[in-house]
């Protein structure tokens, strides 16, 4: 009973179809792809009672609210790679500022004539 269990679980997965939402660590690590290992790294920036949470002592991921997180923070990055947030983005800076001066002097391209250059062989 436990392989044909397993056989649908991974039979929807492929669909991407999921049947469960909230799973313990080592179903989330199978289902992501994400090492068991670095899931209580990784979810210090997941929204906590969205994508994990803590019940009775054990943690708890959801697959519905890492499918949402993952795709806002794709929306996120599509946005700032086309440079759609720029157009909302707004200074809220007041002042001018001025401009700065350095006091380091660059030299300058001269002039220089060309002349012919005679060698003198003797």
């Amino acid at each position: 009973m436990k392989n044909e269990t397993q056989a649908i679980i991974d039979l929807l997965h492929q669909m991407g179809l999921t049947p469960l939402d909230w799973v313990d660590a080592k179903q989330f690590a199978a289902l992501t792809g994400i090492a068991e290992q670095k899931l209580t790294h990784r979810k210090r920036e997941w929204p906590e009672n969205v994508v994990w949470m803590k019940q009775s002592g054990n943690l708890y991921y959801s697959i519905r609210g890492y499918n949402k997180w993952m795709t806002k923070q794709a929306n996120i990055r599509y946005r700032k790679a086309c440079g759609l947030d720029q157009v909302a983005s707004k200074s809220t800076l007041h002042e001018t500022v001025p401009g700065i001066k350095s006091h380091s002097r660059t030299q300058s391209l001269q002039r220089v004539s060309v002349q012919r250059l005679e060698l003198d062989a003797t």
